[in-house]
């Protein structure tokens, strides 16, 4: 049987890609900082745990899993992403999170991970012209995203992508737009545009 660790599994994302595996006949691990919102975890392993620390990293990552899923990240929506008050906090615990998983995976020897990246680290002007979306895989330079959370995003695919070629890892990401559907929040600042508008409509 396939075993996967899914980090961030408490999220909206991750908690759907652990239901996803487990549908997959995969054993599945979920660690987050808390539990699904609106649903309860289907994963067969459930760590609440913060992977800022790398002995509950150690802790979580303590097999060999045949993939790992890294969701996890300092994301408390655009009133916490754009004030400017949270920047050192976003890119200090996002960077420390991806830090502490890819040398436990390298530690231990485990080659597949994936990384949930973000239209955020796109260049701004990119983000901001609605006639002209241009995202691509090789639009984001000149680097010049609109947030120091999308500033994150791209300095971990990079280190994602060192990890790929230095460590022989199977490093794949994957950039997420304005994610949104069953069992997602609908206020407090993190829903997305579909969401907020039903909110506001009703």
């Amino acid at each position: 049987m396939k075993t996967s660790l899914v980090c961030g599994a408490g999220g909206f994302i991750g908690s759907h890609l652990v239901k996803y595996l487990k549908m997959e006949g995969s054993w599945v691990r979920g660690v987050d900082l808390k539990y699904p919102e609106f649903c309860d975890t289907q994963a067969d392993d459930f760590i609440i745990g913060d992977l800022r620390d790398q002995r509950m990293v150690d802790r979580v990552i303590n097999q060999k899993f045949d993939e790992i899923y890294q969701l996890a990240a300092d994301m408390g929506g655009a009133g916490y992403i754009f004030t400017g008050e949270n920047d050192a906090e976003i890119m200090h615990n996002s960077a420390t999170i991806n830090l502490n998983i890819l040398e436990a995976c390298r530690k231990g020897n485990i080659k597949n991970i994936f990384y949930s990246s973000s239209a955020c680290m796109y260049p701004e002007h990119n983000q901001l012209d609605p006639n002209n979306p241009i995202c691509s895989e090789d639009s984001a330079y000149p680097a010049n995203p609109d947030s120091e959370y999308g500033w994150e995003k791209l300095f971990s695919e990079r280190l994602y992508l060192a990890y790929n070629r230095n460590y022989g890892m199977n490093c794949r990401i994957a950039r997420y737009h304005n994610i949104f559907g069953p069992e997602c929040t609908w206020q407090g600042g993190k829903e997305k545009a579909p969401a907020a508008i039903c909110r506001k409509v009703a």
